[in-house]
């Protein structure tokens, strides 16, 4: 895949404009952040458990974007990276987490991997990636960790979902966004050389829903829903999945 792939992520986010207007979906009080303040402390606990048994923690963020998860994974990491190919967003990335060593490019075709690493994050890149690409790049990224090394991804879109039901009502959305399903993650997991080890769901509703009914109740009702024993029984319906898994081969 040439440089200019990601299905044009990188001509995207070409401006600060578009960058900055990424950024806002993140402010606080926004869908996005009710999310992330549900993934985050699953996801510091997984890395902070990781460190525990290593003793020394080394993560890189793939497709980081500008620097949302660099920012939360200081103080837990003992070494940061953060790549993406997009250069503004790398530029919003460097400035949000300066401690991490931060490089721009595309994978498939520059030498931007260092490592080995211990744990590698990827969100939000699978459903923003062509299809062609989402497997060579999880193996590149496989190349540069350590065995047994932690994976953690998270698929934006699942289907099934209420969102996934949502997109579907006519006039909803001028086109369908891209999704994918418990077994797509699987597939391409296995694929690229990892062992699932764990799943989690967050949020039970979709952003139209956040938009059109009182979000507080919704927000509260989605806390309540990522707890066990709900978490067990409803997980797998949510909209947003996290997936812990570790290079095997």
């Amino acid at each position: 895949m040439m440089r200019s792939g990601w299905s044009g992520y990188e001509a995207k986010f070409i401006d600060e404009e578009r960058v900055e207007r990424y950024n806002r979906q993140y402010d606080e009080g926004s869908y996005d952040d009710h999310v992330w303040r549900l993934e985050r402390p699953v996801l510091l606990d997984v890395l902070r458990r990781e460190r525990a048994r290593r003793g020394c923690l080394r993560v890189l963020d793939f497709a980081c974007g500008t620097g949302r998860i660099l920012r939360g994974l200081e103080g837990v990491a003992d070494e940061l990276t953060g790549v993406d190919i997009s250069a503004e967003m790398a530029k919003h990335a460097a400035e949000a987490s300066p401690e991490a060593l931060i490089r721009t490019g595309c994978v498939l075709t520059e030498n931007l991997l260092a490592g080995p690493y211990d744990a590698v994050t990827v969100f939000r890149f699978l459903l923003n990636a062509p299809e062609e690409v989402r497997v060579p790049v999880l193996r590149k990224i496989r190349q540069h960790m350590e065995p047994g090394a932690l994976l953690i991804l998270n698929n934006h879109g699942h289907c099934p979902s209420l969102r996934s039901i949502a997109v579907r009502v006519p006039k909803s959305r001028p086109e369908r966004p891209n999704e994918l399903r418990h077994r797509d993650i699987i597939e391409l997991l296995h694929a690229s050389g990892f062992r699932v080890e764990s799943r989690r769901g967050f949020s039970a509703f979709p952003p139209v829903l956040h938009r059109n009914l009182p979000a507080a109740a919704l927000r509260r009702a989605d806390a309540v829903a990522c707890r066990p024993p709900l978490q067990r029984i409803a997980g797998g319906l949510m909209v947003e999945q996290l997936y812990v898994s570790r290079a095997v081969r």
